[in-house]
């Protein structure tokens, strides 16, 4: 499990509170760039790529003696294509009943879609407990930024309703303050230096991922998926890490490779970067392909390559 230094938000009241605060929104609307700036470290991988997030992922804030949030980052809700989508939007709808408390991240660069209203309708009542979040409001002049403020208003009985960025972390503070304020009394449920509950192992394989949607064109980054077959700390300083980076079909694995394997060293390269600054040591990282035909509508396959029905665990 990741860990990390505590945090030094204040709180007024004596009361230790804790709880679940889940993530939602439409696909690239910044929902994992939202958690990794509210948990301040890397625990879901970014993409300007729509539907990156492909589980559930969980990051903690901790004020020692005060609270402990735990943010529930889910899969963008869309219309699914494939298992693979079916499963995503299936995990967000789950977790809409498992916690405590909402925030529903939009677009404050355009009004509402039919995206938004379908989850806005899912929510239902839960709007009540549920905080809107106008994001990149970075990208919005000033005098413009309540432009579709009250078309999102309308989507349902918010409990809240906030502009921030979460690209430059403006408003978060805020936010974070309102929600503690709001969470039930409560331990804390997860040790305070703790920041997610996603193994080094499990990390590892997205970030691997986010490079292979990073420099890798329109096509490949959604017919693709990275698992990690060897996992070893081989010294202090070094670890050593064996991926398989999966398409479906023999022309995407010769675009992941390309001309004499420079795509994939590229991939490797900008993957072993991220890797050595998550662990903290040295990384030796090899990487493979492999074609499993039509593995985003194969249940079985989509369950060895990690996709787990149980969103609970």
């Amino acid at each position: 499990m990741g860990k990390k230094g505590t945090g030094k938000l204040e709180l007024p009241q004596d009361t230790h509170k804790s709880g679940f605060v889940s993530l939602v929104g439409r696909p690239n609307v910044g929902k994992s760039t939202l958690i990794n700036h509210l948990v301040g470290e890397k625990v879901a991988i970014v993409s300007a790529k729509p539907q990156t997030t492909r589980s559930v992922i969980r990051g903690f804030v901790t004020i020692p003696d005060k609270a402990q949030i735990v943010f529930v980052d889910t899969p963008g809700i869309h219309k699914p294509r494939y298992q693979l989508s079916e499963q995503l939007v299936e995990q967000a709808m789950y977790v809409l009943d498992e916690v405590d408390w909402h925030m529903f991240l939009v677009d404050a660069t355009a009004p509402p879609g039919k995206g938004d209203e379908f989850i806005a309708k899912a929510l239902g009542n839960k709007t009540k407990k549920t905080f809107l979040l106008l994001n990149k409001t970075d990208r919005v002049p000033k005098h413009d930024r309540d432009r579709y403020l009250k078309d999102y208003q309308a989507l349902g009985e918010f409990a809240d309703v906030l502009m921030i960025s979460a690209k430059h972390s403006q408003g978060l503070e805020g936010l974070k303050e309102r929600l503690i304020e709001n969470l039930p009394a409560g331990e804390a449920m997860y040790p305070e230096d703790e920041y997610t509950d996603q193994t080094s192992s499990m990390i590892s394989a997205e970030l691997i991922r986010e490079q292979v949607f990073r420099l890798t064109g329109e096509e490949i980054p959604h017919a693709s998926s990275v698992y990690i077959e060897q996992f070893e700390t081989r010294s202090e300083n070094l670890t050593y890490i064996g991926a398989v980076i999966v398409v479906e079909r023999p022309n995407q694995k010769a675009i992941v490779i390309g001309k004499n394997g420079l795509k994939l060293k590229e991939i490797g390269s900008a993957a072993r970067t991220s890797l050595q600054h998550f662990l903290g040591t040295q990384v030796y990282l090899e990487l493979f392909v492999k074609v499993i035909p039509q593995w985003r509508n194969e249940r079985n396959r989509l369950r060895q390559l990690g996709y787990n029905r149980d969103y609970s665990k």
